[in-house]
C-alpha cells in the first residue's frame, strides 16, 4: 500500500490553518473570561448599591419617624395670647399660670358666662358686673347695656372737636336754639385736620360715641375740602388670629365708611384697607396697648 504525502506547500497550509485555529480559540476563551468578570463585577456592583439604597432608606425612615414625633410631642403651639383650646390659656408669655379660656384664637378671662363670678357676665372675654345704673360700677365706668364697661372718656379732649365729657360718656356739641332748632359749630370752627384716628371696643367694628364725634367733623371737611381723598385704615390688637383680625380690621373701616357715606361723603372718595394686627402702634401686650391698637386711621390725600 503505498501511503500519500502531501506536498511541502500543502503541509505548510494545513500547519497555518492549526495554528490559527488554536489562536482563534484561545482568544475566545479569554474573551470568554473577561465577559465573565465584568459579569460579576457588575452583579457585585448591583447588590452593593442595592443594600445601600436599603441603608439609605432605613435612615429616612428614621428621620421621618423621629420628625413626626417631635412634631407631635414637641411642638409648643401659639404663643400666649393666642391660642387653639383651653389648655394653652394657663401659663402666659412668662411661665407665670393664668387662668383663662381660649375664644375666637385668643387667650380671654371668659369664654361663657359661668366661667365669671356671682353678678356678673361674660361680655366678649371679659367677666363684667351687671348693673342697673352708673353707681353700682365704680370710678372709670360706666353701665352700658346692663353691664359695667370702661367709661367713654375721662375729659373732653377724647370726644372730637367740640365735643365735651359728662359722666364718663362723650356728648354732641350741637345745641338747640330759642326757635327749637339743632345746630352745629359752624365750619369756620372746624378743626380738619389731615391725619387723626377713631378708637373702638375690644372685638368690636361699631363706632362708639367719640368716634362718631370725630367723623361728624371730619365729613364736613370731606365736603368743604372737595379735593380731598379718604383713606381709612383698620386695625386690631394682637389678639385673634390673623384672619380673624384682618376681617375685624376691615369692617372697623367700612363701619367708618357707611358713617361718613350717610353723611353726604361720597363713596368713590372713600378707600378702606386692613392691616389687622401687622401694624400696632403700642407693642405691649397689655390692656393699655391693646385698646391703642383697636383704631381706624383716617389719612387725607390731597
Amino acid at each position: 500500500m503505498v501511503r500519500q504525502v502531501a506536498a511541502p506547500g500543502i503541509r505548510h497550509r494545513q500547519y497555518a490553518f492549526r495554528t490559527r485555529l488554536r489562536q482563534m480559540a484561545l482568544r475566545t476563551r479569554k474573551g470568554a473570561c473577561v465577559v465573565g468578570s465584568l459579569t460579576l463585577a457588575f452583579a457585585a456592583l448591583s447588590d452593593r448599591i442595592q443594600e445601600c439604597s436599603m441603608r439609605l432608606d432605613r435612615v429616612l425612615l428614621i428621620a421621618f419617624l423621629a420628625a413626626t414625633a417631635l412634631v407631635v410631642l414637641g411642638c409648643p403651639g401659639p404663643e400666649y395670647p393666642k391660642c387653639e383650646n383651653d389648655s394653652q390659656c394657663k401659663k402666659n408669655k412668662d411661665g407665670g399660670e393664668v387662668d383663662e379660656y381660649c375664644l375666637l384664637g385668643q387667650c380671654q378671662e371668659c369664654a361663657k358666662d359661668s366661667h365669671c363670678g356671682a353678678g356678673e357676665s361674660c361680655n366678649r372675654g371679659r367677666c363684667e358686673q351687671a348693673c342697673a345704673g352708673d353707681e353700682q360700677c365704680g370710678d372709670g365706668s360706666i353701665c352700658e347695656a346692663s353691664v359695667c364697661v370702661k367709661a367713654q372718656c375721662t375729659a373732653n379732649d377724647a370726644c372730637g372737636t367740640g365735643g365735651t365729657c359728662e359722666k364718663g360718656r362723650c356728648k354732641s356739641s350741637s345745641t338747640v336754639d330759642a326757635n327749637g332748632k339743632t345746630t352745629t359749630p359752624t365750619d369756620g370752627a372746624l378743626d380738619c385736620q389731615t391725619a387723626s384716628r377713631i378708637s373702638f371696643d375690644f372685638n368690636a367694628a361699631d363706632l362708639r360715641p367719640d368716634a362718631r364725634s370725630r367723623l361728624d367733623t371730619l365729613a364736613k371737611c370731606m365736603k368743604k375740602n372737595g379735593a380731598w381723598r379718604l383713606n381709612i385704615e383698620g386695625h386690631c390688637d394682637e389678639r385673634g388670629t390673623p384672619e380673624y383680625n384682618l376681617s375685624l380690621g376691615e369692617n372697623r373701616a367700612k363701619s367708618a365708611r357707611k358713617y361718613l357715606t350717610a353723611l353726604g361723603v361720597e363713596d368713590n372718595r372713600i378707600k378702606v384697607v386692613s392691616y389687622g394686627e401687622e401694624k400696632p402702634v403700642n407693642s405691649g401686650s397689655s390692656e393699655e396697648a391693646w385698646a391703642e391698637n383697636r383704631r381706624a386711621e383716617l389719612v387725607v390725600k390731597q
